[in-house]
């Protein structure tokens, strides 16, 4: 099942965590589009919740304006143990599109 998120401003944003119960760690892929006139600072982590750490797929990455990152490979993770996490500086218009 995917999940689509809009993001409008700038912002931390769990993409998935243990309460969506509809969603598992389990993912394929993960799209990240910057639809705003302006380039984006961007990073994404998994929140370890017992140990109130961080776990880096990227830090702080510029995403120019109007382009898309396409991530495919280890994104799996332990949704029980895990968090995953979306930081945003810069842009008022990114999607996301997990799957």
């Amino acid at each position: 099942m995917a999940k689509y998120i809009n993001i409008v401003s700038e912002t931390t944003t769990t993409l998935l965590s243990s309460t969506d119960k509809q969603y598992t760690g389990n993912i394929k892929s993960i799209n990240i589009s910057n639809n705003a006139s302006h380039d984006a600072s961007i990073s994404l982590y998994l929140y370890d919740n017992a140990a109130d750490s961080n776990y880096y797929y990227f830090k702080t990455v510029n995403l120019p304006k109007a382009t898309s990152l396409f991530l495919d490979d280890g994104l799996s993770f332990d949704i029980s143990n895990y968090s995953l996490k979306f930081t945003n500086a810069g842009s008022d218009d990114l999607s996301i599109i997990i799957k």
